[in-house]
């Protein structure tokens, strides 16, 4: 690079962040479980509902929540079982609506029954399988929101995002449906609860984005949308940790986007002003998350120098982060690894002059 002594030995830049995402891309996203089977064979559904005089679907809604927190617990099995309990009995449920031509399911029911096939389709490891589970989720959750008319609620509009999320991914396809389903959702929230709920779903499609699952202008879609509602609740929570993090995550991502599979940056000056705008968002932060991230950050701030000098200051920044957020707790061992690697070559430097 310019401004080096290519006779000098080079420092080995810690890895960038193209390949920092790429190893992240076939993470596990699910629960971990095992193949579902179908539910032809009711012996597969060992779960029951009990048919007396209690809310079935409130018995259903119940078997549900619990499939949940079994999944939240690490109880992949329980929760499997749960959950093709809830389908089944779902289904068990709308055959015998139909067969009766009683009066309509209340919109809650189909709440229940798509946002269980998309717990499903979420835990298999079968693509065909998690295809038709993505499908049949849409079509009820749809149902749900049908029934509700004007007064969605911002539940059923997350469901439908996150399914919509998935679909999208599954055949590297535009996210324009499910940002409208997010807007909607984010419209609905509760005043109470709306920022919690706003930075879980930037959350997620942050997430989404960092995958490489999605087209790159679908990834850059998320990433502005992520971005845009993390900087709208900042104009009212300054000091939210939540909130820095999720902004400074967006501008990274957006950040990376410029970097190809050479590892070279398209353009040096927007790339270091998006970083630098992250580092500067997480200034304040004190939670340990935070300044990981900032760590990070700085690190490919680092990784984008030409000047050596430039380069070892920004490493120097990243070390006094993750020496901060090791005392407040465990570090990743990638970083215990790199403050070790970067104070032994320092030394080293020193020893030599």
């Amino acid at each position: 690079m310019a401004g080096e002594d290519s006779s000098a030995p080079k420092r080995k830049r810690p890895m960038g962040l193209k390949a920092r995402s790429s190893k992240k891309a076939n993470a596990v996203t699910s629960a971990g479980a095992q193949e579902v089977a179908d539910f032809a064979d009711e012996t597969t559904a060992t779960v029951m509902l009990r048919g007396d005089d209690t809310n079935e679907i409130d018995e259903l809604e119940g078997i549900f929540t619990s499939a949940l927190e079994a999944l939240g617990e690490g109880e992949d099995e329980r929760a499997l079982t749960l959950l093709r309990g809830t389908v089944h009995e779902s289904d068990r449920l709308l055959r015998l609506h139909d067969t009766n031509g009683e009066g309509e399911l209340e919109p809650r029911f189909y709440y229940i029954y798509g946002s269980a096939l998309f717990s499903l389709a979420e835990a298999s490891q079968n693509i065909k399988d998690r295809g038709v589970y993505l499908e049949l989720a849409l079509h009820r959750l749809e149902q749900a929101r049908e029934k509700m008319g004007d007064g969605v609620e911002a539940r059923v509009w997350m469901a439908l995002a996150k399914v919509k999320l998935e679909i999208a991914a599954e055949a590297a396809s535009d996210v324009d449906a499910a940002v409208q389903a997010l807007d909607q959702a984010v419209q609905a929230f509760g005043a109470n609860d709306e920022a919690a709920q706003v930075l879980e779903a930037a959350d997620l499609v942050l997430s989404l984005a960092d995958s490489q699952r999605l087209p790159v202008c679908a990834s850059s879609r998320l990433i502005a949308w992520g971005m845009a509602q993390a900087r709208r609740l900042l104009q009212t929570q300054p000091d939210s940790d939540e909130c820095q993090c999720i902004l400074a995550r967006a501008l990274w991502l957006q950040a990376s986007a410029m970097i190809n599979d050479d590892d070279e940056i398209s353009d040096t000056l927007v790339f270091a002003k998006l970083l630098t705008e992250a580092v500067e968002v997480l200034e304040k932060t004190e939670s340990s998350d935070g300044l990981v991230l900032r760590g990070e950050i700085e690190i490919n701030l680092g990784n984008a120098q030409d000047e050596e000098l430039d380069m070892e200051q920004w490493y120097t920044k990243a070390v006094a982060s993750f020496r901060r957020a090791q005392e407040m707790g465990e570090l990743p061992e990638q970083f215990v690894q790199f403050i070790d690697d970067f104070e032994n070559e320092s030394d080293s430097d020193e020893s030599d002059e």
